[in-house]
């Protein structure tokens, strides 16, 4: 079976109501004069359903296009804005190591601090999540741990609050 895309379930949907609209317009022709006027306004309420389907279908098929980049924009920037969490959250492991002040190494460290400026620096994130992360970066070079747990937590729930689903 083919996968349902929009372009396909707008197809079939046109093709019900196509369907539907025939039949009653055959229905309703019955009712009122017999079998050539049912004839008649069976192929009048088809062809004219047909017609607008024709007409709205480009319309349709626009709005999918522009919803499906949507959607994929604002994937792109929460996956970035997630990004950023961890990599600040990944800078916070090396400033304080939970194996002591000796389990991370100075290279180690400002390799991590690197990769968390340039996440943060990247032009997709938005602005809510590059100032909380601004935040968190400075706490941590700092070396203040409450501070950097209080901003680290500020930057996730900022992450969350710009992505949560609606």
């Amino acid at each position: 079976m083919a996968p349902i895309t929009p372009a396909r379930a707008l197809r079939l949907l046109v093709t019900g109501l196509v369907c539907l609209t025939t039949a009653s317009g055959a229905l309703v022709g019955a009712l009122f004069g017999g079998a050539r006027i049912a004839l008649a306004a069976a192929a009048c309420t088809g062809a004219a359903t047909a017609l607008c389907a024709f007409f709205l279908r480009r319309r349709a098929l626009t709005h999918f296009a522009a919803a499906r980049r949507q959607a994929g924009v604002r994937g792109y920037a929460e996956g970035i804005a997630h990004g950023v969490l961890l990599h600040v959250a990944v800078y916070e492991a090396a400033v304080f190591p939970r194996t002591g002040p000796a389990g991370v190494t100075a290279e180690e460290r400002a390799a991590r601090r690197t990769v968390a400026y340039r996440m943060a620096a990247l032009d997709e994130v938005p602005r809510p999540v590059r100032e909380a992360a601004a935040d968190a970066l400075a706490a941590l070079d700092a070396a203040d741990r409450t501070r950097a747990e209080e901003a680290l937590a500020h930057l996730a729930s900022t992450v969350r609050q710009e992505y949560a689903r609606p």
